[in-house]
């Protein structure tokens, strides 16, 4: 119900990442370029970095989803910072499909797979008079990575990036969370790094384009073309819309994260639905935030705060 009252095709603002969500803004194609540069040269790693919830794992997924898929062999290990497992055992399950009982059996599984190839292609049928198909290049998505990583991760990382890969092409991209490579980082890790990208919040002027643009790929295509229903007709179901001050409170208590910019406006739509409104007002977003949090607790006013925060990772990584 709460689907067909909006018109709405999927849930426009649910927590998993959604690459098909992806709203780009000019940092998002900065740091997509970035990615994108290391994915194709291969060698050396890539950095994103930036505050918890401002899409980073959503930005590589993006990346994955766009990369052709007969020239790139992408390989997403996810919250590594959260795996009490190997950096190596990690790769080797997500990469093979295989459980390894130690480090050192990881090391053996990834030498043969970076030499065979990925199953993909030693299953696909071969043409004897077809010329040679040039190796797809390995792509690792590496998410999540610590800013405390130990002594055993990083040199398991070190093993990774040194790999000969028989004239494969090996792209790491790292992403984490208040990750300073010159703090965090030791020298040899530092001096490899090809690039940083960095997300920060949005700012408070591009919230309501956000929530415009995720509703607009939720909504049913046959709601886009149709017209509103009457004044009279409060029941009838149409496309969700925030009025702009309602935008604007999830705006400035989000304090522009996008995670928290979805919590607030999944709970606004649902407030709204139970009013049976035709759009979202700022009334229903202040009983949905109130909810979430107590006002004494809510972001609001820490805005500035998370900005600035951004801004140091920004300009120390």
């Amino acid at each position: 119900m709460y689907l067909d009252h909006w018109a709405l095709e999927r849930p426009p603002f649910e927590a998993q990442p959604d690459s098909r969500f992806l709203f780009e803004t000019e940092q998002h194609q900065r740091a997509l370029a970035a990615l994108s540069y290391a994915a194709c040269e291969g060698g050396e790693p890539v950095l994103l970095c930036g505050p918890a919830g401002c899409g980073k794992t959503l930005l590589l997924r993006a990346l994955r989803r766009q990369l052709p898929r007969e020239r790139y062999h992408v390989v997403f290990v996810p919250e590594v910072a959260c795996s009490q497992v190997g950096l190596l055992k990690r790769v080797a399950y997500h990469l093979a499909h295989t459980l390894v009982p130690d480090t050192a059996a990881a090391m053996d599984a990834l030498v043969r797979q970076f030499q065979l190839g990925d199953p993909r292609e030693a299953e696909e049928p071969q043409d004897p008079n077809a010329a040679t198909p040039t190796p797809r290049a390995m792509i690792l998505m590496l998410d999540d990575w610590p800013a405390d990583a130990g002594r055993d991760m990083l040199a398991e990382l070190r093993w990774l990036l040194n790999l000969d890969l028989e004239g494969r092409r090996l792209g790491v991209l790292l992403s984490g969370t208040e990750v300073r490579p010159e703090q965090h980082w030791p020298g040899w890790l530092v001096q490899r790094l090809c690039a940083t990208a960095v997300l920060e919040p949005l700012a408070q002027e591009e919230v309501p384009a956000y929530l415009e643009h995720r509703l607009r790929v939720a909504t049913r295509t046959e709601a886009h073309a149709a017209s509103p229903a009457g004044p009279g007709d409060a029941r009838a179901p149409g496309p969700a819309a925030f009025a702009p001050a309602a935008a604007e409170l999830i705006a400035e208590w989000s304090g522009g994260i996008p995670r928290l910019i979805n919590r607030a406006a999944h709970l606004a739509l649902y407030v709204a639905y139970l009013d049976l409104a035709r759009r979202v007002e700022a009334d229903a977003v202040q009983r949905a935030l109130e909810r979430l949090t107590p006002m004494s607790e809510s972001p609001i006013g820490r805005g500035a705060a998370i900005r600035a925060a951004a801004g140091v990772c920004g300009a120390t990584c």
